[in-house]
């Protein structure tokens, strides 16, 4: 008898963590977010890759196609300094009935210089990093909580900011690309924990990847670093071997962390959702 209960749970838990899932990964064209589509996709699952270049974009689908023997990889088009095209996005894997059970924010960038974008003239990587990642995560969750355990992984980063004015995030007047980067990346903590404190069903964390030699390294450190390999690692980990009883935290090289005090600071938490429904369009 206890054998049989014992099998009866490793074949659930087999086929739980074998069932074939549909993963987002926004960011997906090149470094870490390309190699998590490619690990992805090699264990069998519905990939959807998105970048903000068609053509590009159709040429990883056939590449990581040709790698896999895996056909079922879509891409989505979407630029993340656009309101609009973040819904269209929506649209079109409404369409596709292509809702994803987990949904990876990998995309980000790195300013150099002041630039704002959309009709509300917000900062560029405020927008790109946190601001977009978070409609599209207000647009799908609805519809990802009639999935099965679904999962949004937030990339983060170890130099997120220890405090941060919502009233002022980004100083045109002294813009800092660092100081810029590191504030979005706190709310991308900020705002993973909001996602659990409000939806219980839902699993989500935020991680650090690791210091990987990736375009966006090279614009704000000068390069170096580890093989995006190693940060497809975290991302998988995240997505796909997190234990479910691990959730609204903050993981470096896949072990829980403590990220800045603030992070952990409702009161600012709340803010900075209150704030970006603020941005979002209605």
């Amino acid at each position: 008898m206890h054998q049989d209960i014992l099998l009866h749970g490793y074949l659930k838990t087999f086929k739980t963590r074998n069932m074939k899932r549909t993963v987002l990964i926004t960011g997906s064209t090149d470094g870490i977010g390309k190699q998590t589509a490619l690990r992805v996709a090699q264990r069998g699952n519905v990939v959807i890759l998105h970048g903000r270049n068609q053509k590009l974009g159709n040429e990883i689908k056939d590449q990581l196609i040709r790698q896999t023997c895996n056909n079922n990889i879509e891409y989505i088009n979407g630029d993340f300094t656009s309101f609009s095209e973040i819904e269209g996005m929506v649209e079109v894997l409404v369409l596709k009935r292509l809702i994803p059970h987990v949904l990876i924010n990998n995309a980000g960038i790195y300013q150099t210089k002041y630039e704002t974008v959309t009709d509300k003239n917000i900062e560029k990587t405020f927008m790109v990093n946190h601001l977009a990642h978070f409609y599209l995560t207000y647009l799908l969750l609805p519809l990802m909580e009639e999935k099965t355990t679904p999962n949004i992984v937030n990339v983060a980063s170890m130099v997120h900011a220890r405090q941060i004015d919502l009233n002022d995030i980004v100083n045109p007047s002294d813009f800092n690309g660092s100081e810029a980067y590191s504030n979005s990346k706190l709310c991308n903590i900020l705002f993973t924990k909001k996602i659990v404190r409000e939806n219980p069903r839902v699993i989500s964390n935020a991680l650090h990847p690791g210091v990987i030699d990736t375009k966006l390294l090279r614009s704000g450190w000068g390069g170096g670093g580890s093989d995006v390999n190693s940060g497809a690692d975290q991302l998988l980990y995240g997505a796909f071997e997190i234990p479910k009883e691990t959730n609204g935290k903050y993981l470096e090289y896949s072990n829980e962390a403590n990220p800045a005090d603030i992070a952990n600071d409702e009161k600012i938490q709340d803010e900075l959702y209150t704030l970006s429904m603020q941005l979002i369009p209605k």
